[in-house]
This record gives C-alpha cells, sequence and structure tokens, in this order.
C-alpha cells in the first residue's frame, strides 16, 4: 500500500500534532496490482493539468494511482509541512490553425518538488529534453514558440505572504532568464540574455505601464514573462492531503 490508510487518518486529524518539529518521510511502494492502479486518480476535478498560450500547452499525463506510486514520494505532517517529489511526464500539445484536433508534437520529463509549510511554500520544475513525436512531423519547434525550448530550463517559485519571488531560467529559442519580484501590486522584473551578455531591468505598480530603469538590449522594449510555461500541477496546492487526492483509499 502506498500509504497507509491508518497514517493518513492520523495526519488528516492533526494527531501528529506533538511531534509538528518533526518530518515523517512515506515513501512510494510497489503497485498494488489491482484493477484500479492503472484508473485515473480521483480528485480536483481529474484534471486536465495544463497551461497554454494560444495554440499551444502544456499538458500534464493523466495521472493514475500506479503512476503516483511509482514516480512520487510525499513527505510531512499536516497541518504544518507537505513535500512532494517526483518525475511527471507532461506532453506538448499543439492545434495547427484552422483544426480543432490538438497534435501531440513531444513531451518533457519534469522533476518536481512542491513545499509548503505554515510560513512558505515554493514550487520547482527541473525540464528533461524535448522528446519530439515522430507521428507529428510536420510540427516544427518554431510552431510551438517557447514550450519547445524548454530542454534544461528549470522555474523556481517562492511564495511568502502576497511575495511572490519567480526565476524561469534557459527558455525561449535564446535561453532567456527572468527573475520576477512581487509584493502587493508591486513588481520588478529582470530579464538577462547570457548568451550576449544584455539585460534590462523594470519596475511596475498596478496596471501602470512598467517603467524600464535600463535595457542593453537591441530593441527597446523588454520580453514578456512567460509564466505560462509554469506546470499545472494538482500537488502544488497549499496544504495539499492525501487522503483527498486518492477520495480516501
Amino acid at each position: 500500500m502506498w500509504v497507509s490508510r491508518r497514517l493518513l487518518n492520523l495526519v488528516g486529524m492533526g494527531a501528529a500534532a506533538a511531534f509538528a518539529a518533526l518530518v515523517i518521510p512515506v515513501s512510494t511502494a510497489n503497485a498494488a496490482g489491482d484493477a484500479g492502479d492503472t484508473a485515473p486518480v480521483p480528485g480536483f476535478g481529474g484534471g486536465p493539468y495544463e497551461t497554454c498560450n494560444g495554440a499551444v500547452c502544456l499538458v500534464m499525463e493523466p495521472l493514475t494511482r500506479e503512476s503516483v506510486e511509482k514516480d512520487w514520494t510525499y513527505e510531512g505532517i499536516r497541518p504544518y509541512i507537505t513535500d512532494w517529489k517526483g518525475d511527471q511526464l507532461y506532453n506538448v500539445m499543439y492545434t495547427p490553425a484552422g483544426s480543432d484536433e490538438a497534435l501531440q508534437a513531444g513531451s518533457y520529463n519534469i522533476k518536481i518538488e512542491d513545499y509548503w509549510n505554515s510560513l512558505f511554500s515554493t514550487r520547482a520544475y527541473q525540464f528533461g529534453d524535448f522528446a519530439a513525436n515522430p507521428g507529428a512531423s510536420d510540427v516544427n519547434l518554431s510552431d510551438l514558440g517557447n514550450f519547445g525550448y524548454l530542454s534544461g530550463a528549470s522555474i523556481y517559485q517562492v511564495n511568502v505572504g502576497d511575495f511572490t519571488n519567480l526565476t524561469i531560467n534557459g527558455v525561449g529559442p535564446h535561453d532567456l532568464n527572468y527573475w520576477v519580484m512581487t509584493a502587493g501590486n508591486f513588481g520588478y522584473t529582470v530579464v538577462t540574455d547570457p548568451a550576449n551578455f544584455t539585460s534590462v531591468g523594470y519596475i511596475q505598480i498596478g496596471d501602470d505601464d512598467p517603467m524600464q530603469l535600463w535595457n542593453s538590449f537591441v530593441h527597446p522594449w523588454a520580453p514578456e514573462v512567460p509564466d505560462y510555461l509554469i506546470p499545472n500541477d494538482p500537488f502544488a496546492s497549499l496544504d495539499f492531503n492525501p487522503a483527498d487526492f486518492f477520495g480516501g483509499l
């Protein structure tokens, strides 16, 4: 059994409050082998978990109990700490102009860690190499926008109250890096091009136009922050309860 029913009940009821300073690891186990192992995992509406930009979406491969048991681990004591780590496949889906059918252009295996405690939370994503789908040979990387250039990219986000620190490194055809710090309605952004040693920095308050502090790019505009590249995954939910996800199994 991946997580014992007894442990989930204790954690869910807060019976481990006396051990709040501890982290109890709960590791994955071999799949049980019953018919439900390969069925989609209930909870959170069942997905799909995706982020899109126009005709291109990054979509999490549907989760099954077997895949969660094999690819994910959980550590924590609710409601004080939750920490999920996993290797998860995401597909890049592309809908050509004039078509209603999305094509699977390729996929990435992404190493993920979602951590939460009562003070702050973090999300970390490390992208593997892009694996093109041979059945979609007519799709070019340029058709996929930034979704086609995520091999080796990393995304890291920290939330502390209304303060957020987001870093997106090595994305797009020029492997740009983004650092975005927001607090309330104030935002500070730096975009760097490590290949050409250029950068731009600007601040923004609310819906006002950004005010550039400097710009050494060859163009006067700043690249838009591609926050749509942040994978959508159910384990990033704050104070995530494994029992909720597995429907109490």
